[in-house]
């Protein structure tokens, strides 16, 4: 029996970027990948970015947001 423990968050997403998660969840044709699978590899990918690139992934959706 797995020892995993999950804890359920709840954050504001925009209909295309929700969009886009459905979409990417569903490219794998040989394994199921939930949203959730999605993100954590979002999370991954990003951890394995230099820091400068971590950065400017972040002012792109931050600052460019607020500037939009």
């Amino acid at each position: 029996m797995s020892q995993a423990k999950f804890k359920r968050f709840n954050f504001s997403l925009t209909d295309p970027v929700s969009k886009d998660i459905d979409e990417i969840s569903l490219l794998p044709r040989d394994f199921k990948c939930s949203r959730s699978d999605v993100l954590k590899a979002a999370i991954l990918s990003f951890k394995e970015l230099s820091k400068a690139e971590q950065i400017e992934n972040l002012r792109k959706v931050c600052v460019d947001r607020e500037n939009a």
